[in-house]
């Protein structure tokens, strides 16, 4: 591979919740098992307020990072979103402190979620419902939308450069809108518009386009339009797996698609099949094997031996993102990818990992 610059983990923003000494504690779990990069969540570390940045919380955790010999690069907060029209400007403030955090603290990288028109509000009983299908977005409204974004990533880009900040794109995973919608649409005694009378699908590749990050094509597009040499896209695998067996399309060529404009990879495991009901607890999912689990690396079926081949020209971290509840696995984890980049770089033949 081109130029590993680390091998990371995410610090699980749920679990810290604000509090800096579960923070220092993970950090040197993560040091002690052999990692040299941390994902720091903004949002997990209380730095941002209100739009701004959170100047004294900001020190004292730029103060506990130092204590460290890590790398860090920073996720933005998961309700980032440059598309939310009805609170945009706040949005872009917020964007603006993440990046502002990213390079106080040393990181040169911000991770951002594409993008996404919010379908679903609340549920209800069926009148609710029906109204809240009409919002189902026009192709002229998702493009409207989508190109307020990409002026405005192209402005945070600039920002960013001048603080020697990389702004990486993620793409997402299905959504359970999708197939919300599809359901509904089965249940309503008349047609609300045409696109439910479509095959599953056709109504699937539209009404996809209100989440177009997950759709790797798509995002590559975004990123095109963006044109800015500080906004790439940070493609994490479970999700691109999981919305290639929700929307057909091929796994592995949609990593080569992606190839020119990688910035920063999300490793984590998963079985491809996306959550498609309203149970979010994983303690039901995971026996069905249903959802973004963010389990180790051979514990699904995501084919890491076909897919490390293709980042030879990759240069930068090498992120795995896990779930807390595998925390007795990051060990293991760690190991199956330093394995996974040494076989490329040796030639090998890479095999299935499995801890079974």
């Amino acid at each position: 591979m081109a130029s590993i610059k680390g091998f990371g983990i995410n610090i699980d923003a749920p679990t810290i919740d604000g509090n800096l000494d579960l923070l220092e504690k993970s950090l040197t779990e993560i040091q002690d098992i052999g990692f040299d990069c941390a994902e720091i969540p903004v949002h997990g570390v209380d730095a941002i307020i209100m739009g701004k940045l959170n100047r004294l919380q900001t020190r004292i955790i730029a103060d506990i990072l130092k204590k460290f010999k890590l790398k860090y690069t920073v996720h933005g907060p998961n309700l980032l979103n440059l598309m939310d029209y009805h609170n945009f400007k706040l949005q872009k403030s917020i964007f603006k402190a993440g990046i502002e955090f990213a390079h106080t603290i040393g990181a040169e990288l911000f991770v951002y979620h594409g993008g996404k028109i919010l379908l679903r509000e609340k549920s209800g009983d069926e009148g609710i419902i029906q109204n809240i299908i009409t919002k189902i977005p026009s192709r002229k409204k998702i493009e409207k939308l989508k190109n307020i974004e990409v002026i405005a990533l192209q402005e945070l880009g600039t920002f960013a450069h001048d603080l020697n900040v990389t702004i990486a794109v993620e793409n997402s995973s299905p959504d359970i809108e999708e197939e919300f919608f599809w359901e509904l649409s089965k249940s309503i005694n008349h047609r609300v518009n045409n696109l439910l009378q479509q095959p599953k699908s056709i109504f699937l590749r539209e009404v996809s386009r209100y989440n177009y990050s997950s759709k790797i094509e798509e995002l590559v597009e975004q990123i095109k339009k963006i044109n800015h040499k500080n906004v790439g896209i940070a493609l994490d695998f479970g999700h691109a797996f999981l919305a290639s067996r929700y929307y057909h399309f091929s796994f592995l060529d949609s990593i080569k698609l992606a190839l020119p404009y990688l910035k920063h990879i999300h490793i984590h495991d998963c079985f491809g099949k996306p959550k498609i009901t309203q149970d979010d607890v994983d303690i039901n999912l995971i026996q069905f094997g249903i959802g973004d689990l963010h389990m180790p690396i051979g514990w699904g079926e995501i084919p890491y031996e076909k897919v490390f081949p293709l980042l030879k020209s990759y240069s930068g971290i090498l992120c795995l993102e896990l779930k807390p509840r595998y925390k007795r696995f990051f060990y293991y984890s760690l190991q199956v990818l330093r394995e996974l980049v040494e076989n490329i770089k040796n030639n090998h033949k890479i095999r299935k990992k499995s801890p079974f």
